[in-house]
């Protein structure tokens, strides 16, 4: 619901400040299908390929957390929970609340 409007400036400045060292070298981001049966459920997920000092990894951009990151670092879903809270204010706060 969020994650999908993440433009790629967003998504580019998000990555950057959970890296260890604020240089993350990001070489893909990509929307893919999040169902398997697309004909009727059809998700955008923000998926990333990218360089977290000189590993490749692949991650994706849940509404509340990124899937998938091993060496961000360390407070990354806090970071990121703070950024979505920024780009989409009280509601997202909420509706985080609610799901927990």
């Amino acid at each position: 619901m969020y994650a999908e409007k993440l433009t790629e400036a967003q998504i580019r400045e998000i990555m950057n400040l959970i890296s260890d060292d604020g240089q993350l070298r990001i070489m893909q981001i990509r929307t893919y299908n999040d169902t398997f049966d697309d004909c009727i459920h059809f998700s955008k997920v923000p998926e990333i390929k990218a360089m977290f000092q000189e590993t490749e990894e692949t991650y994706r951009l849940q509404d509340y957390h990124i899937a998938g990151f091993h060496h961000a670092g360390a407070g990354s879903d806090y970071i990121y929970r703070k950024k979505m809270y920024e780009y989409f204010g009280d509601q997202y706060a909420i509706d985080f609340l609610l799901k927990m």
